[in-house]
């Protein structure tokens, strides 16, 4: 991907990359950067470009469901935009997901994901309410009276 482009030895940078700030996350060794990450995301979920590094730094990492959280995260936050952005995501990052945590992305490029959904596997999400399990259903209650 190019974001920038030359001309006559100046250098422009695609306004969608740009920031209002001139903060910096490139000082921080790996082990600090995924907190860091995660604490400007808390302040704000919808800057697509925090959510990209996020998934680009989880995507070294071995520690196991980081990565999907990461992309389910990004794609709470776009909620029914940016289609593309998330097909692309996810081929990129298929081949580092379960079946299962592909099937359900796939999914949710035709279903929005919600934050109250239910979803196994989010232990570090930033946006999911981190519901398990089944929704109640009316012949649910009665077996549970």
């Amino acid at each position: 991907m190019c974001y920038y482009t030359t001309m006559r030895d100046k250098i422009f940078i695609d306004p969608a990359f740009l920031r209002k700030s001139n903060y910096s996350y490139v000082n921080y060794d790996d082990t600090e950067l995924g907190t860091v990450l995660c604490f400007a995301l808390a302040r704000n979920n919808n800057d697509l470009i925090l959510h990209q590094q996020r998934i680009e730094h989880n995507a070294k990492s071995s520690v196991k469901n980081v990565l999907f959280t990461s992309i389910v995260d990004l794609f709470i936050a776009l909620g029914e935009k940016g289609q593309d952005y998330k097909s692309r995501i996810l081929d990129k990052y298929r081949k580092r997901l379960s079946s299962r945590q592909t099937l359900l992305l796939t999914k949710s490029l035709v279903k929005t994901i919600n934050k109250t959904d239910a979803i196994v596997g989010l232990n570090q999400s930033l946006l999911s309410f981190g519901l398990t399990g089944k929704p109640l259903t009316s012949e649910l209650i009665k077996h549970l009276k």
